[in-house]
């Protein structure tokens, strides 16, 4: 008889609760915030989605209200697409309220009355007033979702905060955090009129600003170690090694991988957890695009991030007018700065988008119509390609007509990643390696008992010749080739330069190389 599920579960939706959840200290991956409320600071922490910000939070509150403070945590997420001031400082006012009636003991709530001023006052007005009732007790606000509030309604928030700030910690809050997806630099500017913040200013704390890390490796195997003490039911070292791989350490995905194989699709306790089936669990998880992986999908076709991510994919330098946008995309949780430049966050968000990008290309693709298997089943790659160069030469330059403006450039990488992932899905694995300033996408392809290296690299419309990209591509075909073990590859280029006849960029070179045969194609 199977043993019972555990009361406790890996958690993948809203805050983490100890009675029900798996999960870590909560404030251990932000040690520098106790010592900022204690000092009467106003700061940021900003991190990626379902990352513990709120799980976090809420345990600050609970915390300092043990220590005697007056401390509550509150969503302005109904501020969502309403710039209008006159609309959404009522709302501030009522979830604030709100929640202290659930959360706080009446004789701690906000005096009734508090803030009944004019409009653009409100807020200042029911937290001054609120302060002043609680004096000698300080009062601690952390307010989350604050990137949702918009325009005009933004600058009056934080100027109503700025306004406060001197008469704590009798006559205003003695902290605010505020909380949300991005280090709120750019909303600081914007709150001051166009002006930098000036030194004095209560937001000023740039090198205060806080992100919650992830998880590091020892926390994956703490995590999932829960399961084990409760059910009996291990996780291999190869289960931990996977999940660290494929996740990174971010929160969502930890948890997302282990809830998949416990409950999704549970592997029977108390037989082992391995790293075969995270592996399984990672490919469940792409497919199933929950809302975590639907919400980054969407993402990519937004300019700011693909400004970003188009030249990671490729493989080139960030053109150097999009510092703002990197930093987005990095606050965002997409991309991570990198030794080898930038970079997807983690192996799997590097998966998602690349076979979300590619979607479109396997969609239109019909069921493959050449002989793409050798007779014992095997892939089989020169056909593959074959196939491939005639497909791209009648399609091709439709396809960079019709496609995304932001994703152009790539359009060719792209055809060709969904024109191979519609061979091998259900039967094969593409694993893809991009960064920014590799200056190509290397994909690796396993097949039953072979594994295939594709090199993918473009010669743009600017002054680059195709011999010095070939050169390049060699070279890095045969590191790439040295680091799997293997002694075969391919390379396609695609010839992107103005002006080019298909007989041109057509073409086709076999050669070896430090001991190592290299199939050449243009495209």
């Amino acid at each position: 008889m199977m043993p019972p599920l555990s009361r406790r579960f890996f958690n993948t939706t809203g805050p983490c609760r100890p009675e029900k959840h798996y999960m870590l200290p909560t404030l251990r991956r932000l040690p520098e915030v106790r010592r900022l409320v204690d000092e009467e600071r106003y700061f940021v922490v900003h991190a990626a989605r379902q990352t513990g910000k709120t799980t976090s939070m809420r345990a600050l509150a609970e915390n300092l209200r043990a220590d005697g403070y007056v401390a509550l945590h509150v969503s302005l997420e109904a501020s969502r697409q309403t710039p209008s001031l006159a609309q959404v400082e009522p709302r501030w006012l009522q979830a604030i309220v709100d929640e202290a009636r659930w959360m706080l003991p009446e004789a701690d709530r906000p005096p009734k009355g508090a803030g009944e001023g004019a409009t653009g006052t409100r807020l200042a007005g029911l937290l001054a007033d609120w302060a002043l009732a609680l004096h000698p007790r300080p009062l601690v606000l952390m307010l989350d979702e604050v990137d949702t509030i918009q325009g005009e309604a933004m600058v009056n928030f934080l100027a109503q905060l700025r306004s406060g700030f001197p008469r704590r910690p009798r006559g205003f809050p003695s902290s605010i955090v505020l909380v949300g997806l991005r280090d709120l630099k750019d909303y600081l500017v914007q709150a001051k009129d166009g002006l930098a913040p000036n030194p004095g200013s209560p937001f000023n704390i740039k090198a205060e600003s806080l992100t919650l890390r992830n998880f590091d490796r020892n926390e994956v195997a703490e995590l999932y170690a829960q399961h084990t003490e409760d059910t009996g039911q291990p996780f291999t070292e190869g289960a931990v090694d996977r999940a660290w791989f494929w996740s990174r350490g971010q929160p969502f995905l930890v948890n997302a991988l282990a809830y998949h194989l416990t409950r999704r699709e549970p592997v029977p306790a108390p037989t082992p957890i391995t790293g075969l089936d995270i592996d399984r669990a990672k490919e469940a998880l792409i497919r199933s695009r929950t809302t975590h992986l639907d919400n980054l999908a969407r993402r990519l076709h937004e300019p700011r991030v693909a400004r970003v991510l188009r030249p990671i994919l490729l493989g080139e330098a960030p053109p150097t007018d999009v510092a703002d946008d990197i930093d987005y995309a990095v606050d965002l949780g997409l991309i991570v700065r990198s030794p080898v430049g930038y970079a997807p966050a983690n192996p799997l968000y590097r998966e998602v988008l690349a076979r979300t990008l590619t979607q479109n290309q396997q969609d239109v693709l019909p069921v493959p119509w050449w002989p793409w298997q050798t007779d014992d089943g095997r892939l089989d790659l020169p056909a593959l390609v074959d196939a491939f160069v005639a497909w791209w030469r009648r399609h091709g330059d439709l396809l960079i007509d019709e496609a995304d403006a932001g994703w152009r450039e790539a359009a060719a990488h792209l055809a060709f990643m969904g024109f191979l992932q519609r061979v091998v899905n259900g039967g094969g694995r593409v694993t893809r390696e991009y960064a920014s300033g590799r200056g190509r996408l290397d994909l690796l392809v396993e097949y039953g008992p072979d594994r295939f290296v594709i090199e993918l690299k473009r010669v743009p419309p600017s002054h680059v010749s195709l011999p010095t990209v070939r050169e390049e591509g060699i070279a890095q075909l045969c590191g790439y080739l040295d680091q799997l073990g293997l002694t075969e590859g391919w390379m396609i280029v695609f010839d992107q330069r103005v002006g080019r006849t298909w007989k041109q960029r057509l073409w086709r070179e076999q050669l070896e190389e430090d001991g190592k045969l290299l199939h050449l194609v243009g495209a």
